[in-house]
């Protein structure tokens, strides 16, 4: 079973490793993220461990080497991220999530017009 709703950054480092490279041994993994968290291999490992635990990731042997592979894909992973932070922080009120968004100063040039777009749009697609 998929546990997409637990997911630490340092697990989403591995993921985005493995997404990057479709599949890795735990030594490639490593190496990718070393230089960024400083972590020990072991470290690594029991992190690899956990995300197959989860359902998260698989692996196959070669030798005596375990090759992993993701089982879910960004998107999903996004999607699941999206709505634990959307039900936790805002109790799944989507007023209260934009309206946190443009109080909090990080409104970009063309972006209303974008969010008026997409507004239209999905309105559009309701009465069609």
């Amino acid at each position: 079973m998929r546990d997409l709703g637990r997911i630490s950054e340092h697990q989403l480092g591995i993921l985005n490793v493995l997404w990057a490279l479709g599949e890795a041994t735990a030594r490639e993994v490593h190496e990718a993220l070393e230089p960024a968290t400083g972590h020990a291999r072991k470290t690594t490992g029991t992190l690899l461990h956990r995300l197959e635990k989860q359902g998260v990731i698989t692996h196959r042997e070669e030798g005596r080497e375990f090759i992993y592979r993701p089982c879910v894909t960004r998107e999903e992973v996004q999607e699941a991220t999206v709505r634990g932070v959307f039900g936790q922080l805002f109790h799944g009120e989507l007023p209260a999530l934009v309206s946190y968004a443009l109080s909090a100063g990080e409104v970009e040039p063309g972006d209303l017009e974008r969010i008026r777009a997409l507004i239209d749009e999905h309105q559009r697609g309701r009465s069609a």
